[in-house]
């Protein structure tokens, strides 16, 4: 393959996951507008109602934009209240739709993970993430601590 060929295909490639992600966060936009954010308000401060709020994103849009959109909402609503529930939100909505090559992001969704869960599954999965970003940036201490303080808790679980 000559390599102005490899790079239109990579730019292309590029170009369509940035498009992809703009229209979800579109996707993801309308659906709070006008679904999660008037459901949350509604219960006044209680917890969400997230099955009816799941069947009614449900009704209008695709399992992946449904999935997508209820697990932001549970990771933003759970923020500071559950981090149990947090935690397991954050995981899903990494491991789904997150771009692992979003090393700075890839290393904070592990921070918080490092943080704020209590599972030794989740550590793991956190440890992935990170390690990626160790394994292509290893002079990083950032990515490094982080991938350490995750090690230390499996190891002492």
């Amino acid at each position: 393959m000559h390599k102005s060929l490899a790079i239109a295909i990579l730019l292309a490639v590029t170009t369509a996951n940035a498009q992809d992600k703009h229209s979800l966060d579109s996707v993801d936009d309308i659906i709070f507008r006008t679904i999660i954010n008037p459901a949350e308000e509604a219960v006044n401060g209680q917890e969400p109602a997230w099955t009816a709020i799941q069947q009614q994103i449900r009704a209008g849009y695709t399992d992946v934009q449904t999935d997508r959109a209820l697990t932001k909402a549970r990771i933003y609503y759970y923020f500071g209240k559950d981090w149990l529930k947090f935690s397991a939100a954050i995981v899903h909505y990494t491991e789904a739709f997150e771009n692992k090559e979003d090393l700075p992001l890839m290393n904070k969704n592990a921070k918080m993970i490092l943080q704020h869960s209590q599972d030794p599954k989740e550590w793991k999965t956190a440890l992935a993430w990170v390690q990626h970003a160790v394994d292509k940036e290893p002079g990083n201490l950032t990515y490094k601590t982080t991938a350490d303080g995750l090690k230390a808790k499996i190891n002492g679980q």
